[in-house]
């Protein structure tokens, strides 16, 4: 009984040491996240450019206030948009991407303060299927303002 044991734990190890193999050579094809970038839908793309039209990037901000932002916008699974007014909009890339988000899901942040910071994780959940589906981590807040 013993020794089916031993074998058993030498194929969990040999399994393990495959899968870690194969997320290594998955990450070395990638990007140097480990990520490969996806097209973003021609339907987020004109959501973005929506959102951004007229507006002009000023230098990033590590924080914004949940309070002022009225709204926000998933851009495929790589940008969230945030709407404080029609004058002003912040842009966020979480730096590994936001993997989960998707039509039908939001993300959720547990801070216990009023402000999103860079450094921030969010919690995706698809609202349809009704369970989480990723995490990402924020990174610096981009506010696209309209001149004048």
């Amino acid at each position: 009984m013993t020794k089916g044991i031993g074998m058993t734990a030498k194929a969990a190890l040999a399994v393990m040491a495959g899968v870690a193999a194969l997320g290594a050579s998955t990450m070395a094809q990638g990007d140097a996240g480990g990520r490969r970038e996806r097209p973003v839908h021609p339907r987020d793309a004109k959501v973005e450019a929506q959102w951004l039209a007229g507006k002009v990037a000023g230098n990033p901000v590590d924080c914004i206030s949940l309070t002022e932002a009225r709204s926000s916008r998933n851009i495929g699974d790589r940008t969230i948009l945030y709407r404080v007014n029609n004058k002003l909009i912040y842009r966020n890339d979480p730096p590994g991407g936001c993997p989960g988000l998707a039509p039908g899901s939001t993300v959720i942040s547990q801070t216990p303060t009023t402000r999103l910071c860079r450094g921030d994780i969010l919690t995706v959940r698809d609202m349809v299927a009704g369970f989480n589906s990723g995490s990402c981590t924020l990174g610096a807040f981009v506010p696209y303002r309209t001149p004048g």
